[in-house]
C-alpha cells in the first residue's frame, strides 16, 4: 500500500445533479477525472463486473436488509461509467441463485471481476476506504491479465499444488 497513489486511497463525496434531482456522488469530479486518465492509460482489455444484490424495497425487515448494497451498486455504476472497458451486470442474489452459487457468491453485496484470462477476483461488501485502491488495482490487473508480482513470488506460487482459499476482512469505519 505504500506505493499506492494518495488519490486512490479514499472515495470522496460530492454533490451532483442527476435527472433533475440532487444526488450524492460517491466519486468526486476530481477523482473521476484522475480515474479516467488512469483507466485510459492502464486498462487493456474489457473487465466484466457481475454484481449480486437484492431488490430494493421500501419495507425493511430486520435481518433481511442488505447493508451497503445500494452504495456498492452506485459505486460500481460510477466506475463502469468512467471507461467503456468496464462492463457491469446486476444480478439478483435470490432470483439468480444458481449463478451466484456457481461463482461462489454466498452473501451480498458481492461482485466478481472477470477478464479474458483465467481466474476472477471476488469481493464481498463495499470496497470503501483503502479497499477502493485495491479495487482499482484489481480492475487494472484483470484488464491486463497479469499482476505485478515479483519473480520470487511467482515461483513460490507455481509450487502450490492445491486450491487455496484466501479471505481478506475489512471493517468500514
Amino acid at each position: 500500500m505504500a506505493d499506492t497513489p494518495a488519490y486512490l486511497l479514499n472515495i470522496a463525496g460530492t454533490v451532483r445533479r442527476k435527472r433533475g434531482k440532487c444526488k450524492m456522488a460517491i466519486i468526486s469530479p476530481e477523482d473521476r477525472q484522475t480515474l479516467q486518465t488512469l483507466f485510459a492509460r492502464e486498462l487493456q482489455d474489457g473487465v466484466n463486473i457481475t454484481y449480486f444484490t437484492q431488490r430494493e424495497s421500501v419495507l425493511i425487515i430486520p435481518g433481511q436488509e442488505c447493508s451497503y448494497c445500494k452504495e456498492t451498486r452506485e459505486l460500481l455504476e460510477e466506475l463502469a461509467d468512467i471507461s467503456d472497458k468496464l462492463h457491469q451486470t446486476i444480478k439478483d442474489f435470490v432470483r439468480d441463485e444458481q449463478e451466484a452459487q456457481s461463482l461462489g457468491i454466498t452473501h451480498i453485496p458481492a461482485f466478481i471481476l472477470q477478464g479474458h484470462t483465467k481466474g476472477a477476483v471476488r469481493y464481498f461488501g463495499i470496497p470503501a476506504g483503502y479497499e477502493f485502491s485495491t479495487l482499482i488495482e484489481d480492475l487494472i490487473d484483470v484488464s491486463k491479465g497479469t499482476t505485478n508480482l515479483s519473480d520470487k513470488t511467482r515461483e513460490a506460487l507455481v509450487a502450490v499444488d492445491q486450491d487455496i482459499h484466501i479471505q481478506v476482512f475489512v471493517t468500514p469505519t
